[in-house]
């Protein structure tokens, strides 16, 4: 024999029932309501080509990189800081939309290769000596370097791409290193395919990436 200890209501089905589908249909409201809701991105205007003398040192620097153009690849050169009027101007990266790769690998010219190093980008003062990732399948194939490829991660309901909180250390076609952030992948309007990455990058042929 029950007590009445037990709140009842509705035909004896007991209150809680009734507090838990409220909560149930509150989540299911403020998820819909949420998928609503776009976020406005970090957005930049693309940087202008404009390929600068080279340097002897350390050199850090941010450019946004136009790659809104699917049917082509953006070239960019850490030597020259600045993307660059197609491969045959050398390149260290390259880059499709949210596609990034290096310049190295079978098939390509240069000794390029990427890691992610899981560190601040400030207390990266040096680049790894091995472990490097080199790109995989030519331009045409839909090429990857693993490492570099998965640099986001995409909102289910904002359906935004944001860069994950990563630095990559980057060898360049020549065989020199620079450090590397993605910062973001929208220009202004939130139109997609502008990716602005800051980099610092060490010149002199040594390791060290710091100034």
């Amino acid at each position: 024999m029950r007590d009445g200890s037990e709140e009842r209501a509705g035909g004896g089905r007991p209150v809680v029932l009734y507090v838990a589908g409220a909560a149930f249909l509150f989540v299911i409201a403020v998820v819909v309501a949420g998928s609503f809701v776009r976020p406005d991105p970090l957005t930049f205007i693309p940087t202008p080509i404009a390929p600068q003398p080279p340097v002897d040192g350390f050199v850090v620097d941010t450019v946004t990189i136009d790659a809104r153009d699917g049917s082509q690849w953006v070239h960019f050169d850490f030597d020259k800081r600045s993307a660059v009027d197609g491969p045959l101007a050398g390149w260290d990266l390259a880059l499709n939309r949210y596609h990034v790769i290096v310049n190295g690998g079978t098939g390509y010219p240069g000794a390029g290769g990427a890691i992610a190093i899981g560190v601040p980008w400030e207390a990266v003062t040096e680049a790894p000596a091995s472990g490097y990732a080199t790109t995989e399948r030519a331009l045409e194939d839909g090429p990857a370097t693993p490492g570099l490829e998965r640099w986001y991660r995409y909102g289910f309901f904002s359906h935004l791409l944001e860069p994950k909180d990563e630095t990559y250390v980057i060898r360049t076609a020549e065989g020199r290193y620079a450090k590397l952030r993605i910062l973001s992948y929208y220009c202004p309007q939130a139109t997609p395919g502008c990716m602005t990455l800051v980099y610092g990058y060490q010149a002199d042929g040594s390791r060290r990436l710091t100034g």
